[in-house]
């Protein structure tokens, strides 16, 4: 397995990428935000991303091209809970995206114990956490444009 997860670290490392997904919730007044961890895939080939499918299931899918002169691209992709088990088994493999396996992995724990807590509202300090994350994650990565094969 250890070869296996290492092969996959490395494609994650060139063409995938892992951040930390941001959306907004709630009323005009009162804007929320809710994160989620996410590591994904993308490629014109469909080899890598039904191998991390076989090994992590999670989201897989395929887009046709608009234009008919290109070809379809596949991809994978994990969301929040599902992201952990596939950044815990990759991160010692990471070598470029590492921070950011550490930082989406933060995010999971952080949610997991402000879930613990019987779903009160977040304390502000916990709204901070999170968002912290998040820019720290977005900041590795504006350094490495994303690659998306379509």
């Amino acid at each position: 397995m250890e070869t296996l997860y290492a092969y996959l670290a490395g494609a994650i490392d060139l063409d995938g990428r892992i951040s930390i997904r941001r959306a907004r919730r709630g009323s005009r007044q009162e804007i929320d935000y809710y994160y989620s961890a996410v590591i994904a895939l993308s490629d014109s080939d469909s080899t890598v991303p039904d191998l991390l499918q076989a090994t992590f299931p999670a989201r897989r899918v395929q887009y046709e091209a608009k234009n008919r002169k290109q070809r379809a691209w596949h991809m994978w992709e994990a969301v929040g809970q599902s992201a952990q088990e596939p950044l815990v088994r990759l991160l010692p493999y990471l070598r470029i995206r590492h921070r950011q396996a550490e930082l989406a992995l933060s995010l999971i724990t952080l949610m997991q114990r402000d879930k613990a807590g019987g779903g009160r509202p977040l304390l502000d300090e916990q709204e901070e956490a999170r968002r912290q994350l998040y820019e720290q994650v977005m900041l590795l990565n504006s350094s490495r444009p994303q690659r998306t094969h379509r």
